[in-house]
């Protein structure tokens, strides 16, 4: 549990920071918004987390952390659904619709958010690569989902609020991360 708040409360600091302070996006847009960000930042942290314990200990280790994050990222899905529209997200949209990019990315994030619940089912049965690799392979639909809504501001540091990354660069890396985690060859012991 201290993890998982610890994790939180990086999330929210970055994302106030980032949102808020810097982007002088409004207060009142913190509750919904801004925490919204937080929750899926939090979220694919300790999906990664769970990804190291599952490489170490196998499935049944992660169950507190991959609990945490089903809550953050079922949060995250909620607040995003209540958000999205023009007025939150003026890019996803083209001629009052989804554009392609944001079409595939709303996907990603349904499928992600289907194998977290199954995912909860299923891990007893896996040995300690299994997890592992499944809950990489979580991490990195994941990393697509924020890679397909952010990636045109990646290349533009001078122009990131705060000279802070974006949320979907950090969440795309955080992905990659967790494949390197599983495909990072084991020391003999």
């Amino acid at each position: 549990m201290r993890t998982s708040l610890l994790a939180l409360l990086g999330s929210v600091l970055y994302a106030t920071a980032r949102y808020n302070v810097f982007k002088d996006v409004p207060w009142s847009d913190w509750p919904t918004y801004t925490l919204n960000k937080a929750f899926a930042l939090c979220a694919l942290v300790l999906v990664l987390l769970s990804v190291v314990r599952a490489r170490r200990a196998g499935g049944d280790s992660t169950a507190p952390t991959m609990y945490m994050a089903r809550v953050f990222g079922f949060t995250h899905v909620i607040l995003s659904l209540t958000l999205l529209s023009p007025a939150y997200y003026e890019r996803f949209f083209a001629q009052g619709k989804l554009t392609a990019a944001a079409g595939v990315s709303m996907l990603l994030g349904a499928v992600a958010a289907a194998a977290m619940a199954v995912d909860k089912r299923t891990r007893g049965n896996q040995d300690t690569s299994g997890a592992a690799r499944n809950l990489a392979t979580l991490a990195v639909v994941v990393g697509l989902h924020a890679m397909l809504q952010g990636f045109a501001g990646w290349f533009a540091p001078s122009e990131w609020p705060g000279r802070m990354p974006p949320i979907t660069l950090l969440s795309f890396l955080l992905g990659l991360a967790a494949v390197v985690i599983v495909l990072w060859p084991r020391r003999a012991a």
